[in-house]
């Protein structure tokens, strides 16, 4: 219908298809700081804290004037979002656009610096591992004071898919396992760690921990299953990745 928002107007595939190389899933570099990656970056983090606001927003009890105050910010904030629609767009999604939107760095709702839903996790190689951390704000919230469940298991999801690449190859999540020991406090620097323990023909078994301070908090298990590949392909696919991909 002519009626609905331009962001419920947008096709999207169906069904659901993945890439015959997950590589282009699991891209890990940042785009390149272009000026227009920048500005857009510097907007992901003015509504990440635009959400983190709305959030904590309290309407209880609210005067008169502050009602009218708020009023105004929801035309304020609608006239951004009209005057952001009518600018160009990717098409359909970042992955379906390609190039830099494409990358993990970029697009995820875990790490992904131009997605506004990220906290962002930031992870970086280090020896035979990935490293990382994060500090997660009030709208992850599940338990009161603590990260959603929901959001532990994702962000092992980026973690340990990102390492999974350490071993020069990729492959999709197919099973992922999240014991969680004690509850991940919110705005608290969330330390993360993972790397692989094996790899058995198309499939690459990988362990991460969460951890805060001295205290862990949750550990994963996940295997990573790679897709079947025409021959030479996969010698094609390691070739291009240079040994450990650079990360930011």
């Amino acid at each position: 219908s002519g009626d609905l928002p331009t962001h419920e107007r947008t096709p999207v595939a169906s069904p659901a298809h993945l890439p015959d190389d997950a590589l282009q899933i699991w891209l890990t570099a940042v785009g390149a700081d272009t000026p227009g990656r920048v500005a857009k970056h510097r907007l992901v983090d003015e509504v990440r804290r635009l959400i983190g606001a709305t959030v904590l927003l309290d309407v209880n009890d609210l005067d008169e004037e502050s009602l009218d105050d708020l009023d105004e910010l929801v035309d304020a904030v609608g006239e951004i979002a009209d005057r952001l629609t009518g600018m160009p767009a990717l098409p359909g999604s970042q992955a379906a656009a390609g190039g830099d939107d494409a990358r993990l760095f970029e697009r995820s709702g875990i790490t992904g610096h131009s997605n506004p839903l990220a906290v962002p996790m930031r992870l970086k190689i280090e020896g035979d591992r990935v490293t990382g951390w994060a500090e997660y704000s009030a709208q992850y919230e599940g338990p009161p004071g603590c990260l959603h469940g929901g959001f532990v298991a994702a962000a092992f999801d980026d973690l340990l898919g990102a390492a999974q690449m350490l071993c020069g190859q990729a492959g999709f999540t197919g099973t992922l396992t999240i014991k969680m020991r004690k509850p991940t406090p919110l705005f608290r620097r969330i330390d993360y760690a993972a790397g692989v323990l094996r790899v058995e023909g198309r499939k690459i078994f990988v362990t991460g921990t969460s951890m805060f301070e001295d205290e862990l908090l949750a550990e994963a298990e996940g295997i990573f299953v790679a897709p079947q590949l025409p021959f030479g392909a996969l010698k094609t696919m390691r070739a291009a990745l240079g040994g450990a991909p650079e990360m930011a």
